[in-house]
This record gives structure tokens, C-alpha cells and sequence, in this order.
């Protein structure tokens, strides 16, 4: 019985063509070569994005050193590359986190549109006065710091 079996297999591999195997074994090949690619081209984007956030912020983030002078037209100013290397990651960000990573984009946009130097003053006066009448005010390091580390979070897979 297990003889009749191997025969009949053996038979069947020897009147089937190849060709349809040599086809498939390519098309493995080739899929396995693209899955390399994104990989790669995934890791360059997350390099790219972390870069420009560490380089264009060096002065904020991950410490914050100081607040440059007219702040409003220096961060506006670095949104146009930022949102460059925003739209290469949002390729390789997964579905159910696209929302999210969309979000946290527009939160730290309208952030660095909506900060001036009269805001920043307000809230270094709160803080060094101790007085907390205006405590509905988020202190804008804070928020920076929180908007900054809810993009970078979207690279770490």
C-alpha cells in the first residue's frame, strides 16, 4: 500500500510540469526581496523623522535648554520638513494606529501655530510666582514635551 503510494506520487511529479513550481519559487523570491525593501525603506523613515525632530528641536527637546525668540515664527518655520518626513512615516504606521499618529500630527501643529512669546512670558510669571489663578493654563514645556513624545512614539514598532 505505501509502495502503491510512492509510486503513484513519483508518476504524478513526473508528468506535471515544472514550470508552475519555478513560478511559484520566484514569486517567493520576489516577495521576500519587497518585504526587505519596506523594511528598509520603514527603518530610513523612522531614522529620518526621529532626526529631524532631534536636530530642528535640539534646543527643546529632549531637554529643554530655552525657548528662542519668537517662537511661534521659529517652530511654523520647521513644520514645512517635519510634515515632509510625517508623511513618509504615516506610509508604515499600521491601520488601527493611522488615526492616532493623525491626531498627535495636528495636536503638535496647531501647538506650534497657536504658541507666542506672550504665552510662554504668561506662563514662566505663573511658575515663578507661585501663583496658580491661572492653573487652568498648561505650562507650555509640558506640553511640548508631551506633544513631541506622542509622535515619537509612533517609532517604536
Amino acid at each position: 500500500m505505501l509502495n502503491e503510494s510512492l509510486d503513484q506520487i513519483a508518476s504524478y511529479f513526473e508528468t506535471v510540469p515544472l514550470w508552475p513550481f519555478v513560478l511559484f519559487g520566484l514569486l517567493a523570491v520576489v516577495a521576500v526581496m519587497v518585504d526587505i525593501v519596506n523594511r528598509k525603506r520603514r527603518a530610513m523613515a523612522i531614522e529620518n523623522f526621529r532626526y529631524t525632530i532631534e536636530t530642528e528641536l535640539a534646543d527643546m527637546y529632549p531637554q529643554h535648554k530655552r525657548w528662542p525668540a519668537n517662537i511661534n515664527h521659529y517652530l511654523t518655520a520647521r513644520l514645512p520638513e517635519m510634515y515632509q518626513n510625517f508623511e513618509v512615516l504615516r506610509v508604515f504606521i499600521p491601520q488601527k494606529n493611522l488615526l492616532q499618529y493623525n491626531t498627535d500630527w495636528n495636536n503638535f501643529r496647531d501647538f506650534c501655530r497657536a504658541i507666542t512669546d506672550e504665552k510662554i512670558a504668561a506662563a514662566e510669571q505663573n511658575s515663578s510666582t507661585e501663583n496658580r489663578s491661572g492653573a487652568n493654563e498648561p505650562d507650555p514645556k509640558e506640553v511640548f514635551h508631551r506633544l513631541i513624545s506622542n509622535l515619537l512614539k509612533h517609532t517604536e514598532f
